[in-house]
């Protein structure tokens, strides 16, 4: 990756809050920010339970479908 892409990588990421950057001359050090990480996570986990729970009832509803092959009238 050029300098250049990685430059605005990280400037995206100190704009969203996720890291924090210092520099002292021709070093620029970077931090991530523990807090937003969190709340990441938390959301996250709110996201998993809600698509954990959405593919549960679609594997219910496709378990009750009739199987391809099979006749309905015998």
């Amino acid at each position: 990756m050029a300098l250049p892409s990685f430059l605005k990588h990280l400037k995206v990421l100190e704009a969203g809050g996720w890291i924090e950057s210092d520099k002292a001359g021709r070093i620029r050090t970077c931090r991530l920010k523990a807090e937003t990480a969190k709340a990441a996570e938390g959301w996250l986990g709110q996201q998993r339970s809600l698509w954990e729970a959405r593919l549960d009832r679609l594997d219910a509803f496709l378990a009750n479908l009739p199987g391809e092959g099979e006749n309905s009238d015998a």
